[in-house]
């Protein structure tokens, strides 16, 4: 995951210099929302991809890979 979501996640001061009033509070909040939401989403495509280690043969190497019980394929057969 980019370092740039956890450094504006945790240092949200750079982009907040110009805004004050009412609703400074609720736009912080909004922004924080937010990058939660884009983090959320790099680990949900992450994880749809098959990239997080999920199982416990991803990490150790005495335990046998999980067996697929179907495969899939598709597209067209070009002769």
């Amino acid at each position: 995951m980019p370092c740039f979501i956890y450094k504006s996640l945790f240092s949200p001061v750079p982009a907040f210099k110009m805004i004050e009033g009412n609703h400074a509070v609720s736009q912080k909040f909004i922004y924080f929302l937010g990058n939660i939401v884009n983090i959320a989403l790099a680990l949900y495509k992450c994880q749809s991809m098959g990239l997080l280690p999920t199982h416990s043969s991803d990490w150790l190497a005495f335990v046998e890979p999980q067996m697929r019980m179907e495969y899939a394929g598709g597209g067209v057969a070009l002769s």
